[in-house]
């Protein structure tokens, strides 16, 4: 059965930047992104526990999966992030990751069984509701970058406020079987604050994106929301 994400599960999405590599002795060197949360996983494994500089990110931890999700702190900034993890079988894995502006990123590595290599064509099958989840996050890229002329549809929703923070609805969309809900974030504060998605978080929510994490006076943000 594929895994359904909801409620203080939430699911984010993730950009179609992606990188895979073979698990080694060595460094291995990837890129992430600074906006966004960015996911790290082991195929044909999962991750028990990394280590790092606790000042550099924030990171969050599927334990359904196995996966990482890890954005950049304010503090660290661009600079890169050296960490490390462990994986429920015992494997350990040294990564330098590379802080740069643009989509989301998939950092995989390939796990070996029992000391030895598998070929890449034997590691097809996916960690239970990863099928779920690609597809949720191919709808949300395709919701961010819809052209201007296509169809709405009209729907009530209310605005999505957090203390300082407004979202009002913009734009609905029906997408693949999906309600998709473009609201315009502002903030009454005179001063930059940081975001989250969690803030505008509600239930029967599948899947919240933002266009910042940051937002400044007189300026708003786009927030993107999936829901069935």
């Amino acid at each position: 059965m594929k895994i359904r994400i909801f409620g203080a599960a939430l699911l984010f999405c993730f950009g179609a930047n992606a990188g895979q590599f073979k698990m080694t002795d060595g460094i291995i060197h990837s890129k992430i992104s600074y906006q966004n949360l960015n996911r790290i996983k082991v195929k044909g494994d999962k991750i028990d526990s990394i280590a790092g500089i606790e000042a550099a990110f924030h990171f969050e931890k599927n334990d359904k999966t196995g996966e990482i999700f890890i954005r950049p702190t304010e503090d660290n900034g661009y600079s890169p992030i050296s960490l490390s993890l462990t994986t429920v079988s015992g494997k350990t894995q040294d990564l330098l990751l590379e802080v740069v502006d643009g989509e989301a990123s998939t950092v995989e590595l390939i796990a070996g069984t029992e000391g030895r290599d598998i070929p890449l064509s034997n590691l097809d099958e996916e960690i239970s509701g990863n099928d779920y989840e690609e597809n949720v996050c191919a709808v949300m890229k395709k919701f961010i970058n819809l052209p201007k002329n296509c169809p709405e549809i009209e729907v009530r929703a209310s605005d999505r406020n957090c203390a300082h923070l407004t979202a009002s609805l913009e734009k609905a969309y029906m997408i693949n079987g999906y309600l998709a809900l473009k609201y315009r974030v502002t903030t009454s504060l005179q001063k930059a604050s940081g975001l989250d998605e969690r803030m505008f978080s509600r239930k029967g929510d599948i899947c919240l994106s933002l266009s910042s994490l940051e937002i400044r006076p007189n300026t708003s943000v786009s927030l993107y929301v999936l829901r069935h």
